[in-house]
């Protein structure tokens, strides 16, 4: 008997919208402000920087400075750690690229292909929506507004609400605490991130679907219980 869900646990970048292509608009927006050269070679580098930038931060390969004395504080810190590497200046000037980059992120949206579809999907099979991301809070209801997806989540989560990323238990056991329930038989996370997502659900007791949009050979020892490459297999599972 296949098993019933009922929660469904949505990442939002490169999930059901295209990161990649906005953080691309937002850093250009950026390199042109700055007078700089913009090339295809400099914008893919961002996005390589800003990946690994994250995935050892989640891993705790980037560890941060001192204690810090507030939550907005650590923040403002960590965003601005990429922007240090990526125009290797100082940590003030990267405050104010990251804040202008925040914003750029919010004026064009790109969203993946069949995502306000399956969403309206499954408002309609009367499941309940989260989005438990990662990503910067500031830009994510705009990013659901830009594919008219809001109106079918019912509760937003991330990780600087958390203070801490996935797939780390903390960031769960905070969710789990604002969604005011600690029962995981009837939640399914689906992202398109085997070290967080898909890890995150396995060590936190939830299932999990990995959204393969790029069909990568999954060459790790993370086995999600479902994968899909088009968001409208999740019919097939929900």
């Amino acid at each position: 008997m296949a098993k019933i869900y009922k929660k469904i646990l949505f990442d939002l970048d490169n999930t059901l919208i295209d990161d990649n292509e906005n953080r691309r608009y937002a850093i250009k927006k950026i390199l042109n402000e700055r007078k700089e050269e913009v090339t295809d070679e400099k914008l893919e580098s961002f996005i390589e920087l800003d990946d690994k930038y994250w995935k050892d931060r989640a891993e705790g390969k980037i560890k941060d400075p001192y204690k810090f004395k507030t939550l907005e504080e650590k923040t403002t810190w960590v965003r601005a750690g990429r922007f240090m590497m990526y125009f290797n200046c100082p940590f003030e000037e990267a405050v104010e690229i990251n804040e202008r980059y925040i914003e750029y992120l919010k004026e064009v949206i790109f969203p993946i292909k069949n995502a306000k579809e399956i969403l309206e999907y499954l408002n309609k099979k009367q499941y309940e929506i989260y989005i438990v991301t990662n990503g910067p809070e500031k830009p994510v209801e705009n990013k659901l507004n830009s594919i008219n997806a809001k109106k079918y989540i019912k509760t937003i989560f991330t990780a600087e609400e958390a203070g801490y990323m996935k797939p780390h238990k903390e960031f769960f056991d905070k969710f789990f605490k604002k969604i005011d329930t600690y029962k995981k038989d009837d939640m399914i996370i689906i992202g398109d991130e085997l070290e967080k997502d898909v890890l995150g659900g396995i060590q936190n007791g939830i299932d999990s679907c990995w959204f393969n949009i790029k069909n990568m050979k999954n060459i790790t020892e993370i086995k999600p219980n479902f994968e899909i490459d088009n968001l409208l297999e999740l019919k097939n599972i929900l």
